[in-house]
This record gives C-alpha cells, sequence and structure tokens, in this order.
C-alpha cells in the first residue's frame, strides 16, 4: 500500500486493481463510480492520485461510467485525527456537480474510520444518489 499511494508503484497498483476486480466479480454493478478525489494542490505535491488511477482502470474493466468529484478545500491530513476530529475535518469537503444516477460507488485506498467515504456520500446524496456504496482496497485495523 506504501509504495502505491506515495510512490506509485505499478506493480502494486495492478495488483491492488486484479484483488478489487476479483472482489466485485459476482457483485451487482452500481450505475456510476467516484474516486474520493484529491485536493489538486495535494495532488500536484503527491504527483500521483491512487484514488483516480484505480476509479479509471476499475471503471474501464467493470463497464461503470466513472463520475468526477471535487474536493473543495485542501483539508489537513487526516493522519493522527481521532474519528469526531476527521468528520470534523471533512465537513462539506466535497462537491459532486452533475446529477447522479440513484446506485453509486465510491472509491478509495484505504478506509479507517470511515469520515471521508461518509462526506463524499453526503455529497453524492445531494447530487441525487441513493444508495451509496463504499468500495476501499483496504481497511484500517480497528483499535
Amino acid at each position: 500500500m506504501q509504495g502505491f499511494k506515495f510512490h506509485a508503484s505499478p506493480r502494486a497498483g495492478s495488483l491492488m486493481l486484479a484483488l478489487l476486480e476479483e472482489a466485485l466479480r459476482d457483485k451487482p454493478r452500481p450505475q456510476a463510480l467516484l474516486a474520493v478525489p484529491l485536493h489538486p494542490r495535494r495532488a500536484r505535491q503527491r504527483g500521483f492520485d491512487q484514488a483516480r488511477w484505480l476509479a479509471e482502470r476499475l471503471s474501464a474493466r467493470l463497464d461503470i461510467p466513472l463520475v468526477v468529484a471535487q474536493r473543495r478545500r485542501d483539508t489537513p491530513s487526516q493522519r493522527g485525527l481521532d474519528r469526531k476530529r476527521r468528520r470534523g475535518n471533512l465537513r462539506a469537503a466535497f462537491r459532486v456537480e452533475t446529477a447522479l444516477p440513484s446506485e453509486v460507488a465510491l472509491l478509495d485506498d484505504v478506509m479507517t474510520t470511515g469520515a471521508t467515504l461518509d462526506a463524499l456520500a453526503r455529497a453524492c446524496r445531494q447530487a441525487g444518489a441513493e444508495r451509496v456504496e463504499a468500495w476501499a482496497v483496504a481497511r484500517t485495523p480497528l483499535p
């Protein structure tokens, strides 16, 4: 995960993509897929948007339309924050400008508390989604 997220390792990304595809093989397909977006400044600093990379490829492989969400503000890193602070950090952080179909899936590389996916899901519901699934490659272990 570290190699993919912070060093853009295509080998690690390809493995994660294959694992995602296998896990979703027999699952019903949503009508659209959205990656958890990085703020443009963070994407420039990192030089790589791992969730977008995964979503673009998964969208093509599973034939699910990809919808792009925007991060409205450059929020501080979530690392080291507890659940309450993470939720506050992300309040109104995302925007979806396109009307969404009723069923969508959100994709992120790692889910820790779920605060990021929850904030993006709220923006999706405001854009018309009725059912929002959260997909993540990895889950940080619960304490």
